[in-house]
C-alpha cells in the first residue's frame, strides 16, 4: 500500500509544474504559520491576563481584610476607652442612672453598636443603653465569663437575650448577627467592679462588601470563618472549600489560585485578617472571585481579531504566491523552449539571458506585508495590556483615597505618617490634629445623608485651605478627620487648629436652600522620641478629642506631655 501511495505521489509530481508545486507548498506554509501564531498569541494573552486578574483578586481580598481589621480595631478601642474612663468611677460603683446616661451618650457616637451594658461580677446587668436587659443575669453568656478574665472579642453569633428587644430582622431579611466585645472594669485600687459588654452589628461588614461589589462588577466577595464556613456571601453557612485548601490558606495567609466548579473555573484571591495592634483578629478569610470565562473574554477577543486579520493576510498571500510561482516558472519554460530549438534552428546558438531577481523581490515584499499586518495586531494587543495596567493602577489609587472627600484614607495615611515620624525624630517635631464634627448624627437625621455628605466635603475643603502645603489630611471614617503637621510645636499646632476651627464655624453649609451651622472639636498631640509609631500619637490626640467633646464641643484640647499623663 505504501508503494502504491508513493507511486501516485510521484505521478502527481510528474504531472505538475514547479510553479504549481511551489504555490501549494507556500500556501500550506502560510496556513500553518497563521494557525501557530494565532494559537500562541491567544495562549500568551490568556496566561498574562489570568495572572494579572488573580493578582487583582488577591489584592482586593487583602484590601478588604485590612479594612476589616482596622475597622474592628476602632470598635475595640472605643469600648476599651469607655471601660477605662476614669470620669465614670462613681457611676461604675453605684450610680446606675448616671451610668445609663453615659452609656446612652456613648452609643450616640458609636452607632455601630446595638447594645452597651455594664454587669456586676455576679452577672446582673445594672445599667445599659435604653435600659435594655437591666436586672437580667448574663452570668452564663460567654462574653461575660471571658470578660471577667480580661479583654475579649467573641465570634459572630445571632442575638439571644436581645432577640425580643431589638428588631429581629436585618436589612437582608435574616436575623441580626453580632460580634461581642467585653472589657473588665476595675476601680482605682484594682478591685474588679464588673464587665462592660457591647454588641456590635455585623451590618458594617455587609456595607463594606457592597461597596466593593459596586466598584468591581462581576467580582464576588465572600467572608468565611477560620474553619471555612461562609459568614457573608451568596451561600451563607456553606463550606465552599476543602479542609486541605483552608489549611493551605491558613499557612500562606494571602494568595491566589484557580477553583474548579461545575459552573466553570473561578479565578480566586484570598487574604486572612490578622488583627490590628492589640486587637487579636478573628482569623476570618476574605475571598474574591471572578469567573475565568469573563476574565478571558478580552483574551478571546484579541485572538479572534488576530485570526481575522491573519485570514485577510492569508488570502492576499496565497494570491501573491500563485502569481510569483507562475513568474518563477516562466523563465524555466522559456529556457526549456529555447533549449529545444537549439540544434533545430541555426539562428539560435545561445540560451537567452534570463533574470529572476525581480520575482524574489516581489516575494520579499509580500512577506514583509504579512509581517506588518501581524505586527499591527501585536501592537493592538500591547495597547490593551497597557490599558489593563492603567486600570489596575487606578484601582490601587481608589483603595488609597476616601471616595467622598478625595482625602487620604486611614491605611495610606498611617503608612505615610510612620515614615514622617521616623524623619521627625531627626529633623523636628511632628503634630497630630484629630477633629470630629459636632452633632453630625443630628445633621443626618434632620437634613438627610446627602446633606451630611455636603457637610463632610465642606469640612474637608476648609481643612485643606487652612493647612500648610507640607501638611497632610486624611478622613479616618465617619465624621472623623486626622491632620499630620510637620515642623511644628505646641503653639504653632494650637494656632493652626484654632484657625481651622474658626474657619469651619464661620461658614454655614447651604444645602437645598437650608443653611446648616457646623462646628468641630479638635484634639491635638505632639510626637515625642519615645513614640515608636504614629498609633501612640494618634491615641493621645484621640483622648484629647474625647475630652473636647465631653467639655462642651467646638473647642480644642491639647494632649499633655506623656510624662504628665497618668
Amino acid at each position: 500500500m505504501r508503494e502504491a501511495l508513493r507511486h501516485r505521489l510521484h505521478k502527481l509530481q510528474d504531472s505538475t509544474s514547479i510553479a504549481q508545486q511551489l504555490g501549494v507548498v507556500l500556501s500550506v506554509v502560510c496556513i500553518l504559520g497563521l494557525i501557530v501564531v494565532s494559537i500562541f498569541s491567544a495562549r500568551l494573552s490568556g496566561w498574562a491576563i489570568a495572572e494579572r486578574i488573580q493578582q487583582n483578586m488577591s489584592l482586593t481580598a487583602a484590601t478588604i481584610a485590612d479594612r476589616l481589621d482596622v475597622d474592628m480595631f476602632e470598635r475595640y478601642r472605643e469600648v476599651r476607652n469607655l471601660a477605662q474612663l476614669r470620669a465614670l468611677d462613681i457611676a461604675w460603683e453605684g450610680d446606675a442612672a448616671l451610668l445609663r446616661a453615659a452609656l446612652n451618650q456613648a452609643q450616640s457616637g458609636m452607632r455601630h453598636f446595638a447594645w452597651i451594658g455594664f454587669a456586676r461580677p455576679d452577672g446582673q446587668v445594672v445599667a445599659a443603653t435604653q435600659g435594655m436587659l437591666e436586672g437580667t443575669s448574663v452570668f452564663s453568656r460567654p462574653w461575660f465569663r471571658d470578660g471577667l478574665k480580661g479583654p475579649t472579642v467573641g465570634d459572630l453569633h445571632e442575638a439571644v437575650l436581645l432577640a425580643k428587644l431589638l428588631p429581629n430582622l436585618g436589612a437582608t431579611g435574616d436575623p441580626e448577627r453580632f460580634v461581642d466585645i467585653a472589657f473588665p472594669v476595675h476601680s482605682r485600687d484594682g478591685r474588679l467592679l464588673g464587665v462592660l459588654g457591647a454588641h456590635l452589628y455585623f451590618r458594617w461588614v455587609e456595607g463594606l462588601r457592597d461597596t466593593v461589589l459596586k466598584a468591581q462588577p462581576g467580582v464576588n466577595i465572600v467572608v468565611m470563618s477560620s474553619e471555612g464556613i461562609v459568614l457573608l456571601g451568596p451561600e451563607r453557612g456553606d463550606t465552599p472549600f476543602t479542609k486541605d485548601r483552608i489549611a493551605r490558606m491558613s499557612v500562606t495567609r494571602t494568595g491566589a489560585f484557580v477553583q474548579k466548579s461545575p459552573a466553570g473555573d473561578l479565578l480566586t484571591g484570598y487574604a486572612i485578617s490578622d488583627g490590628e495592634q492589640d486587637f487579636p483578629g478573628f482569623g476570618w478569610i476574605v475571598v474574591a472571585q471572578q469567573p475565568a470565562e469573563d476574565a478571558f473574554a478580552s483574551a478571546y477577543h484579541v485572538a479572534f481579531r488576530i485570526i481575522g486579520y491573519g485570514a485577510i493576510a492569508l488570502l492576499v498571500c496565497v494570491g501573491l504566491t500563485l502569481w510569483f510561482a507562475r513568474r518563477l516558472g516562466r523563465p524555466l519554460r522559456q529556457l526549456a523552449l529555447a533549449a529545444e530549438e537549439i540544434g533545430r534552428d541555426p539562428k539560435i546558438t545561445m540560451l537567452p539571458r534570463l533574470r529572476g531577481n525581480a520575482d524574489v523581490m516581489h516575494l520579499s515584499y509580500a512577506l514583509r506585508s504579512l509581517l506588518r499586518r501581524l505586527t499591527s495586531a501585536e501592537t493592538r494587543y500591547e495597547m490593551f495590556s497597557r490599558k489593563h495596567e492603567q486600570d489596575v493602577a487606578a484601582l490601587k489609587e481608589l483603595a488609597d483615597t476616601d471616595p467622598l472627600t478625595g482625602l487620604l484614607n486611614r491605611r495610606s495615611f498611617l503608612a505615610m505618617a510612620d515614615v514622617a515620624l521616623d524623619s521627625a525624630h531627626a529633623t523636628g517635631q511632628l503634630g497630630i490634629l484629630m477633629a470630629d464634627i459636632d452633632h453630625f448624627k443630628q445633621v443626618n437625621d434632620t437634613y438627610g445623608h446627602a446633606a451630611g455628605d455636603a457637610v463632610l466635603k465642606h469640612v474637608a475643603d476648609t481643612f485643606v485651605r487652612t493647612l500648610r502645603a507640607h501638611d497632610h489630611l486624611a478622613r479616618f471614617g465617619g465624621e472623623e478627620f486626622v491632620a499630620l503637621l510637620q515642623d511644628t510645636d505646641i503653639a504653632g499646632m494650637q494656632a493652626l487648629a484654632e484657625r481651622v476651627r474658626e474657619a469651619v464655624a464661620a461658614t454655614k453649609v447651604v444645602f437645598e436652600d437650608q443653611a446648616i451651622a457646623v462646628t468641630i472639636s479638635i484634639g491635638a498631640a505632639l510626637a515625642h522620641d519615645q513614640d515608636r509609631d504614629m498609633h501612640k500619637v494618634i491615641e493621645r490626640a484621640d483622648l484629647a478629642l474625647y475630652e473636647a467633646k465631653n467639655s462642651g464641643r467646638n473647642r480644642i484640647v491639647i494632649s499633655p506631655e506623656p510624662s504628665l499623663q497618668g
